[in-house]
């Protein structure tokens, strides 16, 4: 989490600087006004990628399917158990969902399929850091429910609706609205602050959370149990080198990454089994730049894909890109070298701050859809962005 007053000082400049860009773009990019899901009285929120910096804000739809929180209740996969859980009632908050315009360009690998840039009255908006999609049933027709945390607190439930005759496009989010869940600690009933990270795991949410540093288990009525964690995370002061990246993976083991804890050269990553204390260690490769922010594995289970993002100071901006690992080499005592699929660069641009990654399958063999968002600390003057990307490995 790129939380620092110094980075929201310099954003702030640029996004100023974006607008104008995106403005003269918008004029002359007819995609920029395509699909618009904005309500006539969006403009009574308002109140609510590099050639032209916002071409590639990437929205995370902050969408949870609690379905009164008894949304973690229908897990899409068999793996996944039902969960029995009370119903809470989210809050729900009007949103504008302002199409992005697209790329100018894409690897072959890659097509776009849509984003949007997603702002409220509503001030909990924001601070996306872990997103899944497709883990239980939309409530709309040709929709995908997206679940996500916040450094605040709140999970967010919301459906993306998209066309999928043809080439795949992303039209917009339902209902131009979102529902928050306040996530909570089982045995405090404190808050359960700064969620970085997000996998449906054991038919519950895993998330990991930073400045407390722990792995826990949300329940259907947003209550987390802690698990064991390791070692290594319980000496860690309060700051942003927790566990920012979480994955189930094909056999059922959780797989956890660190941002900043160190080992032999690398980053300390970790594999977990249900019902064990133990978590294995492994070495994620690091360049001593680019650290990991979100991670998901493919729907044919042979890659871990994961989003990394690159911060140093005030003075150079903000670079993210995508890498994928086998899932083979997931073992312990391994070191996973990530391969980088993409540079999110030319599409997100320099202030683009990409924490979350989620992959779901398609109608089509061998295809994937790529969901990134990003979390804007909560900079008022940012909008929280998700972006859609179809990818074809090969």
């Amino acid at each position: 989490m790129a939380s620092s007053a110094v980075w929201r000082l310099r954003t702030i400049r640029t996004f100023r600087s974006a607008i104008r860009s995106s403005a003269l773009r918008s004029k002359k990019s007819p995609a920029s006004s395509e699909g618009s899901s904005e309500t006539p009285d969006a403009a009574s929120l308002m109140g609510q990628r590099r050639s032209g910096l916002a071409v590639g804000f990437a929205v995370v739809v902050a969408a949870l399917c609690l379905g009164g929180l008894g949304v973690l209740g229908g897990f899409a996969t068999p793996a996944h158990s039902q969960t029995q859980s009370q119903t809470q009632v989210g809050e729900t908050i009007r949103v504008i969902a302002t199409p992005l315009p697209a790329p100018t360009a894409l690897p072959p690998a890659f097509s776009w399929v849509g984003g949007l840039a997603l702002s409220a009255e509503n001030p909990r908006l924001g601070g996306v850091s872990g997103l899944g999609v497709g883990l239980v049933p939309s409530g709309v027709e040709r929709g995908v429910r997206l679940l996500a945390v916040t450094d605040n607190g709140d999970l967010l439930s919301g459906d993306l609706v998209l066309d999928w005759t043809d080439e795949i496009r992303l039209e917009g989010l339902a209902g131009n609205s979102l529902k928050l869940y306040p996530i909570r600690d089982r045995q405090t009933d404190l808050p359960a602050r700064q969620a970085e990270s997000l996998t449906a795991w054991q038919g519950q949410l895993a998330l990991g959370f930073e400045l407390r540093h722990r792995v826990g288990l949300m329940d259907g009525e947003a209550r987390v149990t802690d698990l064991p964690i390791p070692i290594a995370l319980r000496n860690l002061r309060l700051n942003n080198a927790g566990v920012e990246a979480l994955a189930t993976l094909p056999d059922g083991r959780l797989f956890a990454v660190a941002e900043g804890v160190q080992r032999e050269g690398g980053l300390r990553a970790w594999v977990h089994e249900a019902g064990d204390e133990d978590w294995p260690v492994l070495v994620y490769e690091w360049d001593g730049e680019f650290a990991p922010t979100g991670a998901d594995v493919s729907p044919d289970g042979r890659w871990l894909v994961l989003s990394e993002r690159r911060f140093i100071s005030m003075r150079e901006p903000l670079r993210n890109r995508l890498v994928r690992v086998p899932v083979s080499a997931v073992e312990p005592g391994a070191r996973l070298d990530p391969e980088v699929i993409l540079d999110l660069d030319p599409i997100l641009g320099a202030i683009a701050n990409v924490e979350s990654v989620s992959l779901m399958a398609t109608e089509e063999p061998g295809s994937v859809l790529i969901f990134l968002t990003t979390d804007n600390n909560f900079i008022g003057l940012l909008p929280t962005m998700l972006a859609v990307l179809l990818w074809r490995p090969g």
